[in-house]
């Protein structure tokens, strides 16, 4: 059951003080000057907005108590778990209840925390939990939820936006990326376990990781085609032609996020991707519907991937030879070394016209970014979601001011029904590499 997760885990101030006191009760007499250090650290730490977590894997920015989240997560350069998209089905594959919400809420959780312990990790290694509504009046007690299901000292990145999930009695689904112990990944290859249930009976893997070192971004890629499943099959033989080119093959691969219209095919566009998995265990999937024209499909990579002649740089942007590498995204982002920070979905919420509110937006990552030890130079993904034209509007007049035409992240754009926040038509969330 989700109530079983481990509350071991606190941090910041309470962390350090907890550690002076057991070592004391111990009879372990720390020297009074080591005790005043560690209880300044403690609060220098706190002045800064960031807090360590006692595992030392995660260092959360800017976490908030009342809404159990940070504004960013960073973790060094370690492997890192990301799992399937989560429904709230039954080991048998069931819906678990329909029009009830907290308990499909629960379900999903459950369900998240067995792909993570496939993976042999738990929620308190959490980074980023990605969260779709199907109902924008959900937003605020779906957050609720979550932070009581969540163990104490955990303050992941959270990402939350309303899209119509398939079947409609799907009131919400998710998927995360965690910390993964070195022990999950064999070699330098990717680790992809099944997990019990339903994800026995279609061969998709609840979760894979990404091994420490080198990885790639690959930037959604949407190929014309006569319907959406030839349409994801052109965008899927294209993705795989740009794996080729960087050296990288199908077993490299952690996740495919697929943007289709309309949700309802999503069973027949899955069955498209996975058949370029052939001979192996599918990796994770995700579907999040896009407002756009029916019968297209945009599709994103993250894999792993094998040394070869582009990395002369810690992070290196660039595109295949067959594709225009812009001034505002990339096709690829290849790092080499360096943590990565995570940041929670961004709200263009505060400003008097929309174009100050994007601004504003991106006044608040520059805060992240440079709190978290990255820049712009190090951004590496974008996911920018505009649920009104006029979102979408502002953030093209905006980001120009902010990127580096020269390392402009991987980007994909996707309309959506509502960011979960009334009024607000833009939501935007980050990766960034936190050079060493």
């Amino acid at each position: 059951m989700i109530m079983t997760i481990s509350n071991r885990f606190i941090n910041g101030r309470k962390a350090n003080l907890s550690v002076v006191e057991a070592n004391w009760k111990k009879g372990l007499r720390l020297p009074y000057p080591i005790v005043f250090l560690m209880l300044f650290l403690s609060l220098a730490s706190e002045s800064r907005g960031q807090f360590q977590s006692r595992t030392l894997d995660i260092r959360y920015i800017e976490p908030d108590e009342e809404s159990g989240t940070s504004m960013a997560t960073v973790a060094e350069d370690v492997p890192l778990a990301f799992t399937n998209q989560v429904f709230p089905w039954d080991d048998n594959g069931n819906l678990s209840v329909s029009n009830d919400l907290k308990v499909q809420v629960n379900q999903v959780m459950n369900n998240l925390e067995s792909a993570l312990q496939a993976a042999d990790t738990d929620f308190s290694k959490l980074l980023r939990l990605n969260v779709y509504l199907q109902k924008k009046e959900h937003a605020k007690s779906v957050r609720e939820i979550i932070k009581e299901l969540l163990p104490k000292g955990a303050f992941p990145a959270i990402t939350l936006i309303v899209a119509n999930q398939a079947p409609e009695q799907v009131l919400v689904s998710m998927d995360g990326i965690a910390v993964a112990p070195m022990t999950s990944v064999t070699s330098r290859g990717v680790n992809l376990p099944y997990n019990k249930g339903h994800f026995k009976k279609n061969n998709r893997a609840a979760v894979a990781v990404l091994p420490a070192g080198r990885k790639v971004f690959i930037a959604g890629q949407a190929e014309p085609g006569k319907d959406l499943l030839e349409a994801s099959d052109k965008t899927m033989q294209n993705l795989f032609a740009t794996l080729a080119y960087i050296g990288a093959s199908a077993s490299d691969v952690v996740q495919v996020k697929a943007f289709i219209n309309p949700i309802e095919d999503a069973a027949a566009v899955e069955e498209v991707i996975a058949a370029f998995f052939r001979g192996q265990q599918v990796p994770p999937i995700v579907m999040v519907e896009w407002s756009v024209e029916e019968n297209k499909a945009e599709i994103e990579l993250v894999a792993s991937a094998p040394e070869h002649y582009n990395d002369k740089e810690a992070v290196s942007y660039y595109a295949p030879p067959w594709m225009i590498q812009a001034t505002t995204y990339s096709r690829i982002v290849d790092i080499k070394e360096g943590g990565l920070m995570f940041t929670s979905g961004l709200y263009a919420e505060e400003g008097k016209n929309e174009e100050e509110k994007a601004r504003n937006l991106f006044n608040t990552l520059s805060r992240i970014l440079e709190k978290s030890g990255s820049d712009y130079d190090h951004l590496v993904k974008a996911s920018y979601y505009p649920s009104h034209e006029k979102g979408r509007e502002s953030l093209m007049k905006v980001r120009t001011a902010f990127y580096n035409p020269e390392r402009p992240p991987v980007a994909s754009l996707i309309r959506i029904q509502g960011t979960g926040r009334e009024g607000i038509y833009l939501n935007v969330d980050m990766v960034a590499v936190v050079p060493d």
